[in-house]
């Protein structure tokens, strides 16, 4: 249901999922699935427009999970999120529920790319997979970290520029660990 599933097979903590549907019922029904399956954060990708069509979405994932316990960070759909938005902002968050053993559910509208591709920089990131077994980790799971690059082309971009961005994001997140643990 909400195509739910952990990042990697041996994962505990982060897991990836569909936005709930716009009725306020959907969303309870959302949030009362998330709550059985032991979530207790919650990260928001949804861009601007997507969450609009929300009444209060934000506010009810805080009043339902707390105010620290809820991350959002916009990422436009079919694009691959900021380096700074991942190591800055997405990660810490994750690494604070990783310490914390909070189980964290990261969704954007499908739970497919955007979701996809944060959830493979959390297995380099936290789990120090290589990029490949990252990326493919997560399509085990049912998500596509290289979605954006699949849809450049219609789109108007090259896609060999955006999977070299994605290797390059995921290096990155790699490399980030590093620099926050000297």
């Amino acid at each position: 249901m909400y195509k739910f599933a952990a990042a990697d097979e041996n994962e505990m903590i982060v897991f990836g999922a569909a936005k709930p549907g716009k009725s306020q019922q959907q969303v309870s029904d959302w949030i009362n699935f998330m709550k059985q399956q032991g979530i207790q954060r919650v990260c928001c990708l949804l861009s601007n427009s997507q969450l609009a069509r929300y009444e209060n979405l934000l506010e009810i994932y805080q009043s339902e999970f707390g105010m620290e316990r809820v991350c959002w960070t916009p990422i436009e759909d079919f694009q691959l999120a900021e380096l700074e938005t991942l190591t800055n902002k997405i990660l810490p968050f994750l690494a604070i529920a990783n310490q914390e053993s909070e189980k964290v559910v990261v969704h954007c509208s499908g739970g497919v790319g955007r979701t996809g591709h944060v959830l493979a920089a959390w297995l380099v990131y936290s789990r120090g997979l290589s990029n490949f077994d990252a990326i493919a980790s997560v399509k085990r799971t049912g998500r596509n970290p290289d979605e954006a690059v699949i849809v450049a082309l219609l789109i108007g971009r090259n896609p060999w520029k955006v999977k070299r961005k994605l290797n390059a994001l995921l290096d990155s997140c790699r490399d980030a660990i590093y620099s926050s643990s000297i």
